[in-house]
């Protein structure tokens, strides 16, 4: 018994561990509205707010860093792929310590400025990791007609954009496969037999 339950104690927190973060308490699940972000374009006067978010469409804000490799990677994959993008609109939003310059080499490097579903600028306050709780980039905050619908934290797919620009994508179920404890004494008491 001793034995299942030391065993107990180390698989636990590696269930824990491995499962998406959910912190309740962040401010994102008290409202599941777009939240009030505030960009400063790369115009470097424009301000773009959730009130010229549009309110009938997918909407993914997407927080980078310009320096980000999987950042890079993902626009790289993207690009080719925007006739099947065309449904989905995208805020990339940069962070707010690093000089607007870098979102402007970003967005000219990668030509987003000719697509009419991108919006790129960069934070006027730390609002977003603090919001969503993000922990890596790329992350996306994913809406639907104005509401919270999904996240991406751990990293953003083609194939997940595609999906949601098509109005296919079905959020994944959290599966935990557990052993039951009948089967793990069996196990325990075999090994130790021998």
């Amino acid at each position: 018994m001793k034995k299942i339950l030391s065993i107990l104690f180390f698989l636990l927190p590696t269930v824990a561990f491995l499962q998406p973060s959910k912190d309740t308490s962040a401010p994102y699940f008290k409202n599941n509205g777009y939240p009030d972000i505030k960009l400063l374009l790369t115009d470097s006067s424009t301000i773009f707010t959730k009130a010229d978010l549009p309110k009938d469409k997918i909407v993914a804000l997407i927080f980078f860093s310009p320096d980000c490799e999987h950042c890079q990677h993902t626009v790289k994959e993207m690009i080719p792929k925007m006739d099947s993008l065309s449904n989905l609109f995208m805020v990339w939003n940069g962070p707010s310590y690093l000089p607007l310059e870098q979102d402007r080499e970003f967005y000219t490097h990668y030509h987003l400025a000719d697509y009419s579903n991108i919006v790129l600028g960069k934070e006027m306050s730390y609002f977003m990791p603090l919001h969503y709780r993000i922990e890596i980039t790329p992350y996306a905050a994913i809406y639907k007609n104005g509401k919270f619908f999904t996240e991406f934290r751990k990293g953003i797919e083609l194939e997940d954009l595609i999906a949601l620009a098509n109005n296919t994508y079905i959020i994944p179920p959290i599966v935990i496969e557990t052993i039951p404890a009948k089967k793990v004494a069996k196990k325990t008491k075999k090994k130790y037999r021998k």
